[in-house]
């Protein structure tokens, strides 16, 4: 706050108050002259009661521009005030901002991240399922081989029969086990389409 008091202005004006005070002081009463005297006296002494105005308005108005310099100076700390709290204000804002940017970042981070652990959960499944599917296939196909093992004994046993037969009659000397052989063949079939269904599945 600059405040340009009329200090000079002030001084001047005590200083010639205390010149005429002292000046009246020195005047004498002298008899036979006071007839003479008063006139000067009263004129001294309006002279006096102006000074004493004029040093109270200049102190007034000092006052007053003292007043006025700490209104002023009131005014800029208030609009110093107002804008360090606009820019806190701002800076708070921007300091949000940030923080509901990185918050947001951070939730697409971990979404991502779920979504892969996911996917991989599924390809796991995926990796099971055909596992468990190939391990069914193995099995149905192991039971085919048997089956088709057991159907070329029986087409074997058969072989002999139909080699063993009555030379006068020329039938088979053992009676053929033809409701064997088709449910051994039926079996060999049924499981034979079960492999392949099984290791056509993903």
């Amino acid at each position: 706050m600059r405040v340009v008091p009329k200090a000079g202005l002030v001084i001047a004006i005590l200083l010639l108050i205390a010149s005429c005070s002292s000046t009246s002081s020195q005047i004498t009463y002298t008899p036979g002259s006071s007839t003479d005297a008063t006139p000067e006296a009263e004129s001294q002494q309006l002279m006096e009661e102006q000074r004493e105005r004029m040093a109270e308005e200049a102190l007034a108005a000092e006052s007053r521009e003292a007043e006025r310099q700490a209104q002023l100076a009131a005014q800029r700390q208030a609009e110093e005030a107002r804008q360090a709290e606009e820019a806190a204000r701002q800076e708070a804002d921007r300091q949000r901002e940030i923080a509901v940017r990185r918050a947001a970042e951070q939730a697409r981070f971990v979404q991502a991240q779920q979504a892969r652990i996911e996917e991989l959960r599924s390809q796991i499944a995926d990796n099971e399922a055909a596992t468990s599917n190939l391990d069914t296939a193995n099995a149905v196909l192991r039971q085919a081989v048997a089956a088709a093992e057991q159907l070329s004994d029986a087409l074997a046993t058969e072989e002999e029969k139909y080699n063993n037969t009555d030379p006068v009659s020329g039938a088979p000397m053992e009676e053929l086990a033809s409701a064997r052989l088709e449910a051994l063949s039926e079996e060999v079939e049924n499981l034979s389409d079960q492999v392949e269904a099984l290791m056509a599945q993903p």
